[in-house]
């Protein structure tokens, strides 16, 4: 009846494919995907807005995050290996708690992936603002969103290949900020005004503050899906997908984590914002100009491979929906080399609407987006564990896999109720509040929209 795409769309017979899926992923490659999915441009920017609420803390605050996402990444596997299907996560989470579930993940996923394009313009347009501070940031931000949609317009699906090498230099970025502030440290000591490891100094606004900061530390580890997604191109599910989440999981909490560490103790924590990154920040304190400008383009590099990436990735999203009969068909529409011209259009007017509001709120916006898109998460994650407890009720008896990654039942509820306290804590910070308002409002209309599909839809027939 369907067609399926390496990409994840479902095509109705007689279509042609873009490109046909052939599994040839093992568990290092798909976990190389899973850690460059999570450390993007968000996380290199996006962490001082952390920093600002824990102070030191904010180590300790990511080690927690990193728990969390354990939990929902198990519970997305244990689901996942037993029954391996294209769509994943969205297809789950229908099939165990309904079609306004359903349509209501698959679509917000959406809406943040668009969100998430945006968050990476403006950043890229802060890591060019630090060469050339004289132009406005918007203006680079807005210059970098048009190029990345003209270049998608050529249907430059390889950008998932030049994702992958990218994830590799992000790492290695990560690795040599950690080696080169450690030995900056054990040479030099302290670069911070005060030692940040006493008791005051590690938690200098309290447990309020840690709670606070989480919001961010979430959007940090948002992009664990990624390796959902790609989960149906590995060769062995059972053995690779379990090996990936776990050096996924492990790898990207100890390189958060560490390089937390030596960013507090070279960077006053009251010093970071979100004017240029905080990694650069802290390569200025120690007089490594050089490392920073290196840094620099590093970031900025991948910041641009990410959004190419992702945005490519939304078409891909709101053309399966529509394959899945909960988008508009327009959207299906497609030239003969597989161009589908009106989800690129939908997709760019949703970018430059974003990222021309960064004229607008210059200082702002990114704060707006990155809570936005973290309350996102709360949702797409609550959902995906609350479909683990249903699966475990409603299992076959040959799905006997569970993923050791998450606790059983009490690790999904002590999930949920951590996610509530920090969605709670979160509405305390106003930039974050303002982001809460977005989301919201984005879900009302999802739900609108869901009712009045709902009722076009054709009843069953009666026997």
């Amino acid at each position: 009846m369907y067609k399926t795409l390496k990409t994840g769309i479902i095509l109705p017979r007689g279509e042609k494919p873009v490109e046909v899926h052939h599994g040839g992923l093992n568990g290092y490659s798909l976990a190389g995907l899973g850690i460059g999915g999570v450390i993007g441009a968000g996380f290199f920017l996006g962490s001082g807005l952390a920093v600002r609420q824990a102070g030191p803390s904010v180590s300790l605050a990511f080690l927690i995050g990193g728990l969390i996402m354990m939990q929902v990444l198990g519970a997305m596997t244990s689901v996942n290996v037993n029954r391996l299907e294209h769509g994943s996560f969205r297809v789950y989470v229908e099939e165990f708690l309904g079609s306004y579930a359903g349509f209501l993940i698959g679509w917000a996923v959406f809406i943040s992936s668009i969100l998430g394009v945006g968050s990476e313009a403006i950043a890229m347009g802060v890591f060019a603002h630090y060469w050339l501070p004289h132009i406005p940031l918007p203006v680079f931000a807005m210059t970098f969103m048009v190029i990345i949609i003209l270049l998608n317009a050529m249907n430059m699906q390889n950008f998932g290949r030049i994702e992958s090498g990218m994830a590799a230099v992000k790492v290695l970025a990560l690795i040599a900020f950690i080696v080169l502030g450690g030995y900056a440290l054990m040479t030099h000591g302290f670069y911070a005004k005060s030692n940040p490891f006493t008791v005051q100094g590690f938690f200098p606004k309290g447990a309020p503050g840690l709670l606070q900061s989480m919001l961010v530390v979430i959007f940090s580890f948002s992009g664990i899906s990624a390796l959902a997604m790609a989960s149906t191109e590995v060769s062995k599910p059972k053995v690779d997908i379990p090996k990936a989440a776990k050096l996924m999981t492990f790898g990207s909490i100890g390189l958060y984590v560490l390089s937390m560490l030596v960013l507090v103790a070279i960077s006053s924590w009251n010093t970071v914002s979100t004017s240029k990154s905080p990694f650069v920040h802290a390569f200025n304190v120690i007089g490594m100009n050089w490392a920073a400008s290196g840094l620099n383009v590093i970031v900025l590099l991948a910041a641009f491979s990410v959004m190419a990436a992702s945005y490519y990735a939304s078409i891909q999203l709101i053309v399966s929906l529509s394959v899945a009969k909960k988008g508009p068909r327009l959207f299906l529409q497609h030239s003969r080399r597989g161009f589908y011209r009106n989800a690129w259009l939908a997709v760019a007017a949703g970018t430059l609407i974003i990222v021309g509001m960064s004229f607008l709120l210059p200082s702002t916006l990114y704060n707006y987006l990155v809570s936005a898109s973290s309350y996102f998460t709360f949702l797409n994650w609550t959902l995906n564990i609350v479909t683990y407890l249903i699966w475990l009720k409603k299992r076959r008896e040959n799905e006997t896999f569970k993923s050791n990654l998450i606790w059983g039942r009490p690790g999904a509820y002590s999930t949920i109720a951590a996610i509530l306290v920090l969605f709670i804590m979160s509405l305390r910070v106003h930039d974050f509040l303002m982001g809460f308002y977005a989301a919201f409002s984005f879900i009302a209309v999802i739900s609108i929209a869901y009712f009045i599909w709902s009722r076009r839809q054709p009843k069953p027939i009666q026997h």
